[in-house]
């Protein structure tokens, strides 16, 4: 599973005497020869390092050696793995991350003072860590899904009696016992999902069981987890992790298609209102530099160039700053900047593709839904 505290650390990860390389590479089956995909490589690297008289005899050694594990590590994986890759070195300063995908990425590599964290920020954002809870009276079960793996957190049975069928005082005081037995095991799945929400955080929450259990359940949940409630879908309970998974990520696939659309509208909404929601480059920043994103809408593939001030290290789209007045530093692609600063922020960020991105055009290609007004 992808560990998200150390996605933050390697996202601030700033080094203004050293060189971080941001290597991004897909494992496609479908590549004619292995040594196809190393002559890409090869001409990937000569185009990012040619012509660089601007790195000091240390940056370009560790730049190299960073280069050379990468070409290895890559002849390694087109043998034996698929998917992606995405790598992260400085041997000057020990760095080497290396995160397998499920599935393919655009190629890149960029060498720079900080790490270049969109491809994989966006990837995660196609595929969002869910949690499913299997309900039933007397087991439950907790399934905790991330990029490509599926864990069971846990499996608790509880001594739950059936119904009784005499009638009369009896079966009632019976029943009650029942009840009070199901409400304490629903409470302390409920609790334990909690738990998981706490320690690992979770994008989206589905509970499947009967009717009845589910919306009992629910009544038993914390408010922030009912925020997460994302449905249900028919399963039994003894299915495998594998069978969970792929409904629920089927799930998952369906409500994401709806998102994009209502993202948009919804930001046009409040754009126009003038109340939650910032449009363009300069609005977002601003929002984002106050901590009033809630969730950021960026066009895919958009692009553009910005500045870094020096001296309080905000971004802007002029120089010199702006907010402080200090000298700035040009920045080639404010997107990846602002991506990243959303992303260590906890905002959700939606990249928004297909027919949706012309509604996002129309706004500047980067919006932002506002937690408040100000």
């Amino acid at each position: 599973m992808f560990d998200r505290q150390e996605l933050r650390e390697l996202a601030s990860l700033r080094d203004e005497e050293n060189l971080i390389c941001s290597f991004y590479y897909p494992l496609e089956k479908g590549e004619p020869t292995e040594q196809g995909a190393l002559i890409r490589l090869k001409n990937m690297i000569t185009e990012a390092t040619s012509e660089r008289p601007e790195w000091t005899t240390v940056q370009l050694r560790s730049v190299s050696d960073d280069l050379d594990r990468v070409q290895s590590l890559v002849g390694d994986e087109l043998v034996s793995g698929s998917g992606g890759l995405a790598v992260f070195a400085c041997s000057a300063t020990d760095l080497w991350d290396v995160f397998h995908l499920p599935d393919g990425v655009r190629s890149m590599l960029a060498i720079d003072h900080t790490t270049h964290m969109r491809p994989l920020i966006e990837f995660l954002s196609r595929y969002q860590r869910y949690c499913t809870a299997l309900i039933g009276k007397g087991r439950s079960r907790i399934f905790l899904l991330d990029v490509g793996s599926v864990e069971e957190r846990s499996d608790v049975s509880s001594e739950v009696p059936g119904r009784h069928d005499e009638g009369g005082w009896a079966q009632a005081r019976y029943q009650r016992h029942h009840d009070d037995l199901v409400m304490h095991h629903l409470k302390e799945m409920a609790e334990e999902t909690f738990s998981l929400l706490r320690d690992e955080e979770f994008d989206g929450l589905f509970v499947c069981g009967t009717d009845e259990l589910v919306s009992e359940f629910i009544e038993y949940l914390h408010p922030y987890l009912r925020e997460k409630l994302l449905g249900s879908f028919p399963i039994q309970m003894t299915s495998s992790a594998a069978e969970v998974q792929g409904l629920t990520l089927a799930e998952g696939v369906e409500l994401l298609e709806g998102r994009d659309a209502d993202a948009v509208e919804k930001l046009r909404a409040e754009v126009h209102s003038g109340n939650l929601g910032a449009a363009g480059l300069e609005d977002t920043i601003h929002a984002l530099q106050k901590g009033q994103v809630l969730s950021l809408l960026v066009r895919e593939d958009f692009d553009a160039p910005g500045h870094r001030c020096s001296s309080c290290g905000q971004l802007s789209l002029t120089s010199p700053c702006p907010f402080c007045g200090g000298p700035s530093e040009p920045v080639q692609d404010i997107v990846e900047e602002i991506v990243k600063q959303a992303f260590l922020q906890n905002c959700e960020t939606i990249f928004i593709r297909g027919d949706s991105s012309e509604g996002l055009a129309e706004l500047g290609d980067i919006g932002a839904l506002l937690r408040y007004a100000g």
